[in-house]
């Protein structure tokens, strides 16, 4: 029997530079917003006398998570300079599950704790808007990186573990 597989999307370009390129900036941006999360994160840390154990708890998931994306998002970059194709797909595999557990971080912050915040629809709708901003760019990213590795892979002949 012939095995039917999908293959994820294979990009050439991102936008109207070269994927490379592209690739290099993308893992830019995520490390700099990775760090932006770390610092709003570790800023909230210190007022624990303020705050319920579950705000510091949900804060200091934030900061770990952040941290090993933005771990993950430099070995992407290593991977691109120093074109290694294995780094790429280390870093995909990853930041797939530390991108996941971000969403959830920030999804179990919304359920439990802005229930002030909620009580206008333009602050529902806002935060909608931020957490589906954030899935597509996430999932670009992660695409475009993907892209690259299979690029790099079948440009350099590596064999992996792992068929991404």
């Amino acid at each position: 029997m012939k095995r039917s597989e999908m293959p994820l999307p294979l990009l050439r370009r991102c936008g109207c530079i070269s994927l490379q390129s592209g690739c290099y900036i993308l893992c830019i941006l995520s490390t700099l917003a990775c760090l932006v999360n770390i610092a709003v994160g570790a800023w909230h840390l210190p007022r624990h006398w303020e705050r319920e154990p579950e705000d510091n708890l949900i804060s200091m998931s934030m900061v770990m998570f952040s941290s090993l994306s933005a771990i993950s998002n430099l070995v992407a970059l290593y991977g691109i300079i120093m074109r290694r194709p294995s780094k790429l797909q280390l870093s995909v595999v990853f930041n797939t599950v530390f991108i996941f557990c971000i969403f959830l971080v920030a999804i179990v912050t919304c359920l439990f704790r802005l229930d002030d915040f909620f009580k206008q629809p333009a602050n529902i709708a806002l935060v909608i808007f931020l957490l589906l901003s954030g899935a597509m760019y996430s999932i670009y990213y992660l695409a475009m990186i993907n892209s690259l590795y299979r690029i790099m892979k079948m440009a350099y002949g590596e064999e992996s573990a792992i068929p991404i």
